[in-house]
């Protein structure tokens, strides 16, 4: 019964993070943004760092309670059938697109990077999440056994310090992913006059710094997640949780973090707190929050929404520039939030209509 409770709060912060993800994807294309914007885009930030950091932590969280590992393979497979699927429908749908529109030069540039269509989730700008989610799955695993063997609670910690200040220094030295061009180590590889050219012609090397990115990335977040699962701080903390106190100072820190921590914190800290905080705020509400379907269907629905959400945001995006063609519909921040709720409502609908299809449901969301 208390997991039970506890996935409420979670479902009910998987809501509000994949509404967050479609905010991100709404002013393409709009030069001059209203003020409150960008406020509101910076906080929405926290949504792929929430993902991440809940995607470790159930994975340790299960492996405490079962005692049994968890299938490596299994889990791999619910990553890569979703993303080669969705990576396909993008290239196509991005073709048709440009054929349409008579942008035949977009179809040739397109098809200039097959490495990194393949391998990087360049099909699609929120496709990149899906191979690095599946990386970070691969490297759980190791420090799962190590879980399984009791690893100190003190050892999984200091990991973690190293971890974050790893990722510190990839961050500060710009030299972590970039989505929009799928690369990494920019700034070294510039700093010894290797262009992006050199780089292409060796689309191994290129491979390999992204997978150490992603991997200085992931890092952080598994430890920190392992560290959270481990059944002594479980345990303390569930004491806590039992506190209204607890949860409004909990939820208010999170707000404040999430909303001014990047002024007051290194990038490193400031993006794993989010998350977690985020992450703990959804926990310590779930003793409180009843069960809702509509909630339950939300969260279940939140990878679907995630893969599909792109198409109608620029489905819709097409349609209102037929529509507005002297001034565009999002010229205000009420207009770009009920942009994006019908993005994001169209994609739930969607969604749940192909998950009761057990075949497709499987294919596109390895469900």
């Amino acid at each position: 019964m208390k997991k039970q409770r506890r996935l409420v709060g979670i479902d009910l912060f998987r809501g509000l993070a994949i509404y967050c993800v479609v905010i991100l994807h709404t002013d393409e294309g709009i030069e001059i943004l209203p003020p409150a914007w960008s406020w509101i885009v910076q906080f929405s930030g926290f949504a792929v760092p929430f993902f991440l950091a809940t995607a470790f932590y159930l994975t340790f969280s299960k492996l405490h309670e079962s005692k049994g590992g968890f299938s490596l393979k299994e889990r791999l497979m619910r990553l890569l059938v979703p993303y080669l699927f969705w990576s396909a429908l993008y290239v196509a749908y991005k073709v048709l697109k440009y054929l349409v529109q008579s942008e035949t030069d977009s179809i040739s540039k397109l098809f200039h990077d097959p490495i990194g269509i393949i391998f990087l989730g360049k099909a699609a700008f929120q496709l990149y999440f899906l191979p690095l989610l599946i990386l970070g799955t691969v490297l759980a695993k190791p420090v799962s056994l190590l879980i399984e063997r009791k690893i100190k609670l003190n050892i999984l910690i200091l990991l973690a310090i190293l971890s974050l200040i790893l990722y510190e220094l990839i961050l500060i030295s710009g030299n972590s992913f970039e989505n929009g061009a799928s690369l990494a180590f920019q700034s070294l590889l510039n700093s010894i006059a290797l262009t992006n050219l050199a780089l292409q012609n060796n689309q191994l090397l290129r491979i390999i710094l992204v997978l150490i990115a992603w991997t200085i990335r992931c890092l952080p977040y598994i430890f920190v997640a392992a560290i959270a699962s481990h059944p002594n701080v479980k345990v303390a903390l569930s004491n806590y949780e039992k506190s209204y106190v607890y949860t409004i100072l909990l939820v208010l820190l999170f707000l404040a973090i999430n909303s001014f921590g990047g002024n007051l914190l290194p990038q490193s800290l400031y993006e794993l707190s989010r998350g977690y905080l985020a992450l703990l705020s959804a926990i310590a509400l779930s003793n409180y929050l009843p069960s809702n379907r509509t909630i339950a269907n939300l969260s279940l629905c939140s990878f679907g929404i995630y893969l599909t959400h792109l198409l109608f945001v620029e489905t819709f995006q097409i349609l209102e520039k037929r529509l507005y063609s002297e001034e565009l519909f999002r010229t205000s921040t009420l207009n770009l939030l009920m942009f994006a709720l019908l993005s994001f409502a169209v994609s739930w609908i969607v969604t749940d209509i192909l998950m009761r299809k057990k075949s497709l449901a499987k294919l596109m969301f390895g469900v």
